[in-house]
């Protein structure tokens, strides 16, 4: 028997373990690419001295030497997209197997097998999180559980931004991502009803006129019931699910192989060091019809067909994070604004560009490396989608998500 290399070692309690088969790892490395940014763009407000550029238009106007100080910042001050992201992951993940039994008949998932999977899964390591930041919470704001009570309440059932009009939960702030996730969790066995149309380009050209058309109804909204709950509602999301979707349709055809192929892959290469730093220079842009949603697209297709964005996105390290993103997500604010501020980067000099992006990257780094601990204990006994102490979860193999 083969020794374990020290990577092996380490990356083991942190990988996906699947005896389907349908585990695809550039997923994941689409997770960690995702949850980096966000990290990235959370952290990233210690470094600031409030000079920086912070729209394109301002960096174009600056001299080159302040261009290549500041653009850094500029790119990591749009690291909130990276929620956009995962958006895009939950509807090409929540879409497959559905997708699979529509267009290749496989067995169609049983409605009561999902939502309970996704149950376990995502509710009780969100339980036990927000119960530990409300019975703590006169640590981290200052106030009390009978004050944070209507907030904790509130995020039980995933309805704090319904309740209190957009705004973020103080207990949880990013909370209000998981809303809008177990919003589409709900809605997505409905939605995939569209892989019935048995004519693809019917089908994809619907998908495709449903992401623009939820702009205008979620703009629409705006302007009959002025309220920041939208943005924070899955209306004004739902297109990047809808892109998943789309996303799930084109993997699943026959001649997806063929795009990876040859040249093609190398071309994809080149088309998706294109688009994903477009992607940031479109969060600027004011058009009639929103592009990004429409890039991601184009972005996802290049990391899941390009020859060397494939092979960059399935890195085990990159997709061991991805694994634990969840984990990530719920505790990465914790650990930079209690613990690494204040205890380890405590003589930031604020605008000191571009060296502050390396400080930012080592903190975002450490934050991953915090919760990893926070992973094995909170996230990975539930990630099969069982109770850790039931029978049926001792030989089931980690769902593929």
């Amino acid at each position: 028997m083969p020794q374990k290399s020290w990577t092996d070692k380490i990356l083991a309690p942190f990988e996906r373990k699947t005896s389907s088969g349908r585990y695809v790892a550039e997923i994941d490395g689409l997770r960690f690419l995702a949850i980096f940014l966000v990290i990235l763009f959370h952290a990233h407000l210690f470094f600031r001295d409030g000079t920086e550029p912070v729209n394109a238009h301002e960096l174009a106007g600056r001299d080159w030497g302040t261009i290549f100080r500041h653009l850094p910042n500029f790119f990591i001050a749009k690291g909130w997209f990276g929620v956009q992201i995962f958006f895009v992951i939950s509807g090409l993940v929540l879409a497959l197997p559905f997708a699979s039994h529509h267009l290749k008949g496989t067995r169609l998932p049983e409605l009561r097998d999902y939502f309970k999977r996704r149950l376990i899964r995502i509710e009780i390591p969100y339980l036990i999180t927000l119960t530990l930041f409300f019975v703590t919470s006169g640590l981290w704001n200052g106030a009390g559980m009978r004050e944070m009570l209507p907030h904790y309440l509130a995020g039980l059932i995933y309805s704090h931004t319904v309740f209190f009009d957009g705004a973020l939960n103080p207990l949880l702030g990013v909370a209000w991502t998981l809303e809008i996730e177990i919003q589409f969790y709900l809605l997505a066995p409905f939605l995939c009803r569209i892989f019935m149309i048995s004519n693809a380009p019917l089908r994809r050209g619907i998908l495709l006129a449903a992401v623009v058309a939820m702009q205008f109804v979620n703009e629409g909204l705006k302007g009959v019931w002025p309220s920041g709950v939208w943005d924070h509602f899955i209306i004004g999301q739902l297109g990047y699910f809808l892109i998943g979707i789309l996303l799930a349709d084109l993997f699943l055809s026959p001649g997806f192989h063929r795009w990876r192929e040859g040249r093609r892959g190398s071309l994809w290469d080149v088309v998706g060091l294109i688009v994903w730093p477009l992607v940031f220079l479109m969060i600027e842009w004011n058009l009639p019809v929103n592009l990004k949603p429409f890039a991601l697209l184009i972005g996802f297709l290049a990391v899941l067909c390009g020859n060397r964005l494939l092979r960059l996105f399935r890195n085990r390290w990159l997709t061991a994070v991805g694994a634990m993103c969840y984990t990530v997500y719920l505790f990465h604010n914790t650990m930079l604004y209690v613990i690494l501020r204040p205890l380890v980067f405590t003589d930031i000099l604020a605008g000191n560009w571009p060296f502050n992006a390396v400080l930012i990257t080592l903190m975002a780094l450490m934050a991953i490396v915090m919760c990893a601990g926070l992973f094995l204990l909170v996230e990975k006994p539930f990630a099969r989608g069982k109770l850790p102490w039931s029978k049926a979860s001792k030989n089931a193999p980690q769902h593929k998500e």
